[in-house]
């Protein structure tokens, strides 16, 4: 088992009849035509893959995408994720319309390196080589691309060892896509006889184990039984590889062709704002014009808004917004293709910028500074637009495209502007103004309730105006310093301090407590009684009436004993046994209630089981 990381995720384009998978299975020995219906008509329906080892030894993933124009569909879903093309060129048939959509479509993804290969080489003279070789060069010329064209065969191997060593130079300095987030587009979705359910696709990045509880836009969560790359089990699916899951924990139909397996959820989106370009040879594209937009293994209709303008003309881009008809999972930075309803053709594409727009159009400068690359300008905007409620460096990588994050968060973690708290990332003007009102908050319950400073939990988080988990995060970082968290709230250090005078109240109003025993006097809830109430030394009788705890213990127990005696204890006779009045009888048959020593059955009192 080669546990080395793929390289190079090569997609392998041309016309139809043209000679990829022929070349392909000379140079892997694997036949990329897998189903029945491809064999017996000669051509590639979906797209093909296979393993090929480089002479530095270096791994590549060969996807070989079909040449049919009926199939460009699948030739689209292929070529996603793909980092550089080889485009196949037969010598005997030269440049044909569907090489010129095929690398349109590679163009438009961003794939702007590779290799052409003129095939069929031992079957034509040097002259029909020639013009064929013109030829792939003049389409190379007219859409500004450099490539060398190599002359191969896939029949008796002439020039494959040439053809090896430049796609192995492409491989240099390559990184793959490596990125916290896996991702997986899923091209096939099937149930195997003693294996279950499994989903095959290329993984565009991050890391996939055997283990590993995956999620889908849908709210599903597979769990991974197993991993193949590239048809062998493996530890590990890395970005890059042509990758096979053998999933549990989901209903065999639960997945399909389009769907996106994740390492963690990702909420799917019906807009997208996104630069779009349309290629030279297009119609001018006017504003509200419905197309067909291809992402991943994942096809929608969309509409086009463009932002300034009527049209875009040929050859033109601009930042637009696609209203989509189907939901798509899609990030920062990710391409799609676009093309036209009638008729159906390839004119363009785009590069998505915010997977999840606010309002009808963006704010001024979000859309520039996300095309910027820079963290610097980027992450500030994120931050203000998350309004109160702070990003994770995870939740921040699915909004800031990736280039403007490589390195990690350092470029920002030095701006005066921006707060770390924890996990979450928030802009510091907004910190500080959370601080100021939390503080003002405790200074003002400190000074109205000093017998019981503190605010509940969730009082300091709604002080704060910060979203829950933000404020937790604030607490969290001013706990020890300038606040004091406990169970029974948030205070301010010196605040557990009472005052003097406070005391001293406090003193007198539970001296007269004591002193009235059986029948207190009603007064006020003041700060001192309040404090007594904290403390356990008054308890509350109803209305108005508080008692001293001395008080309070003799009587329950009075209570107890006289429901031992008779069973249960009506008012008249607590009454006449407290020589009181029916007014504090009443009073304290209700506390005794409200403690669980009693309940009430008719007119009468008998014990909880507690008590019995």
């Amino acid at each position: 088992m080669d546990s080395r990381p793929i390289s190079l995720t090569i997609g392998t384009a041309g016309h139809v009849d043209h000679g990829k998978t022929t070349l392909v299975r000379y140079m892997t020995g694997t036949d990329t035509d897998r189903l029945e219906e491809e064999h017996r008509r000669g051509i590639s329906i979906v797209p093909g893959y296979a393993e090929l080892t480089l002479p530095s030894g270096r791994r590549a993933s060969l996807v070989d995408v079909p040449g049919h124009e009926r199939f460009v569909k699948n030739m689209v879903a292929g070529s996603t994720g793909v980092d550089a093309f080889l485009l196949v060129v037969a010598a005997d048939d030269g440049v044909m319309p569907q090489t010129r959509e095929h690398l349109d479509v590679l163009r438009v993804l961003g794939v702007r390196r590779g290799v052409v290969a003129l095939t069929k080489i031992d079957a034509v003279d040097e002259e029909t080589a020639e013009l064929a070789e013109l030829d792939a060069a003049e389409l190379l010329e007219s859409v500004g691309l450099e490539a060398p064209i190599l002359r191969v065969s896939g029949v008796t191997g002439e020039g494959v060892p040439e053809l090896l060593a430049a796609l192995d130079g492409l491989a240099v300095g390559e990184e793959k896509r490596a990125g916290a987030l896996a991702r997986l587009p899923v091209d096939r979705a099937f149930v195997l006889k003693g294996i279950g359910l499994v989903a095959t696709g290329t993984l565009w990045s991050g890391e996939i184990r055997t283990g590993d509880t995956l999620f889908t836009s849908a709210g599903l969560r597979p769990r991974v039984r197993g991993v193949q790359n590239h048809g062998r089990p493996a530890e590990v699916a890395r970005a890059g590889a042509r990758t096979a899951l053998d999933l549990v924990g989901v209903d065999a139909d639960a997945l399909e062709p389009g769907d996106v397996l994740l390492s963690n959820p990702v909420a799917p989106t019906r807009a997208l704002d996104a630069r779009v370009g349309l290629l030279e040879g297009a119609a001018p594209l006017k504003h509200g014009t419905r197309l067909r937009l291809y992402h991943g293994t994942r096809a929608t209709n969309a509409r086009l808004r463009l932002f300034d303008g009527a049209a875009l003309q040929p050859g033109e881009n601009a930042p637009a917004r696609m209203v989509l008809e189907d939901e798509l999972v899609v990030l920062p930075g990710d391409r799609f293709v676009l093309r036209s309803t009638s008729p159906q053709i390839t004119i363009g594409g785009g590069t998505v910028l915010d997977a999840a727009p606010v309002g009808r159009r963006p704010e001024p400068g979000w859309l520039e500074a996300l095309e910027s690359g820079d963290a610097t300008r980027v992450v500030p905007l994120a931050l203000a637009r998350s309004r109160g409620s702070g990003m994770t460096a995870e939740e921040l990588s699915l909004v800031v495209p990736s280039g403007a994050l490589n390195g990690g968060l350092a470029a920002v973690e030095d701006d005066p502007e921006i707060a770390r708290l924890g996990e979450l990332y928030a802009p510091a003007g907004e910190i500080k103004d959370a601080r100021k009102r939390l503080m003002k908050a405790l200074k003002k319950r400190a000074g109205e309730r000093p017998e019981s400073p503190e605010l509940s939990v969730a009082e300091a988080r709604t002080a704060t105006g910060l979203d829950a988990r933000l404020a937790d995060a604030l607490l969290s970082e001013l706990t020890g310093q300038e606040i004091r968290v406990s169970e029974t709230g948030v205070r301010l250090p010196d605040a557990d301090e009472v005052p003097a005078e406070l005391e001293k109240e406090a003193e007198e109003v539970l001296t007269a407590l004591r002193a009235a025993g059986v029948e207190p006097p009603a007064m006020e809830a003041t700060p001192a009684l309040r404090l007594l109430l904290k403390r356990g030394s008054a308890v509350r009788l109803g209305e108005g009436l508080f008692g001293a705890r001395e008080a309070a213990d003799e009587i329950l127990e009075e209570v107890k004993e006289a429901c031992r005696e008779g069973g249960e204890l009506t008012l008249a006779a607590f009454r006449d046994r407290l020589g009181t009045t029916r007014k504090f009888a009443q009073a304290w048959l209700e506390y005794a209630d409200a403690e669980d020593v009693t309940r009430r059955v008719g007119d009468a009192r008998v014990l909880t089981r507690r008590y019995r």
